[in-house]
């Protein structure tokens, strides 16, 4: 039997572990056309997530027409245009009507594409401007999602929708705002997993995204929902996991959906489900992931590695005591403060009650290989 388990591509299928609630709750929006800001850790599975619930509302009847926009390393305006444009035939499969769908809502555009030899459409878009960039476009853009929309409800997703922050076009949010607001039959989705960049965008008064969308967070999968689904699948090839030995694969990967996956991926192919076996395929985790550690420790400036040192000897609690401080070889509290302040930003700690390290397998790389 194939491995069930997968951590490297979208997730779907009996693959695609619960999140059940979460799906009810987006078409919920969806259905009534409400915008929604889905935010959370790297690797958690909001693509997945997001594709999964394409899934549910392609099948509504009436039909709900979907839009997945990857804005990762969009640098601009311009870029984004593109984005959205390259994406339409995921709803527009024929050719000739794509092309005239782009080409009479903006007239300055020379479009190119490859076919999918199998099923016959086309498989990708590009776009370039003719007569340079105007700003009139993006509107001309919006519109054509508005009409989009006047025939069949309408769900576009704007993944990594942090990277509008780059952005250097004068006001293109409230040009966007603007567009967005008019959309009736449209659910917008902005994904990210920026968390502070996307709170500056929707919860800055200042700003025009100022709760443009309902927050939802998106958490860890919980264990109760993975014990039975793990059961379900090893089942499938004759193996009977202990309860126990599950709950010892969540705990290692603290419920992390990635890393979860990843860790059953390897565990698929043991015959010996032993802590041993565990301790074997953890390190073999380690071990493949070990450049990209290795690249991102090294990233990092010294007082920045000595305060993750210090989060882990403390556990995140009282690391401005000067005891702790000291313990790692760092002069005072301010060097601590500077040094968060860019850990945060770069999404490698995280703050709740403590201070923790976000990835928890480049928490053990370090305890293990430093």
């Amino acid at each position: 039997m194939k491995n069930p388990f997968s951590y490297t591509t979208i997730v779907t299928g009996a693959a695609f572990c619960d999140r059940k609630t979460e799906i009810a709750d987006l078409m919920n929006f969806i259905k009534n056309s409400q915008n929604v800001l889905i935010f959370s850790h790297r690797r958690y599975g909001k693509t997945s997530l997001i594709f999964n619930v394409f899934k549910k509302a392609q099948r509504q009847k009436p039909k709900i027409d979907t839009l997945h926009v990857d804005l990762y390393g969009t640098l601009s305006e311009r870029e984004f245009i593109s984005a959205v444009l390259s994406s339409l035939s995921q709803i527009e499969s024929k050719i000739e009507r794509l092309v005239n769908l782009i080409k009479n809502s903006l007239k300055n555009v020379k479009i190119g594409w490859s076919i999918d030899p199998v099923a016959g459409t086309p498989s990708s878009l590009s776009i370039s401007f003719e007569s340079g960039y105007d700003m009139t476009m993006l509107d001309s853009v919006m519109e054509m999602l508005h009409r989009l929309s006047e025939k069949r409800k309408l769900v576009v997703v704007f993944d990594e929708f942090q990277e509008i922050a780059n952005y250097g076009q004068q006001g293109f949010e409230k040009r966007l705002r603007k567009n967005i607001q008019l959309h009736q039959n449209i659910s917008y989705i902005f994904c990210g997993s920026q968390r502070h960049i996307l709170s500056e965008i929707f919860n800055d008064k200042n700003r025009a995204f100022y709760r443009l969308a309902a927050s939802y967070p998106l958490d860890k999968i919980s264990t109760k929902d993975y014990l039975p689904w793990v059961s379900r699948l090893f089942a499938k090839k004759g193996a009977k996991l202990n309860p126990d030995i599950i709950k010892a694969v969540i705990n290692r990967c603290e419920n992390h959906p990635m890393y979860v996956q990843q860790f059953l991926y390897f565990l698929w192919d043991e015959d010996d489900f032993s802590v041993e076996t565990l301790n074997q395929v953890e390190i073999k985790i380690l071990q493949r992931h070990y450049h990209e550690f290795l690249n991102l420790w090294e990233s990092l400036t010294i007082n920045q590695k000595k305060t993750l040192k210090l989060i882990l000897s403390t556990k995140g609690e009282e690391i401005f005591y000067a005891k702790a401080i000291q313990s790692v070889d760092l002069k005072a509290g301010s060097q601590v403060t500077r040094a968060l302040e860019v850990l945060i930003r770069r999404n490698i700690v995280s703050k709740n009650k403590v201070y923790q390290i976000q990835d928890v397998m480049f928490e053990k790389w370090i305890q293990t290989f430093l």
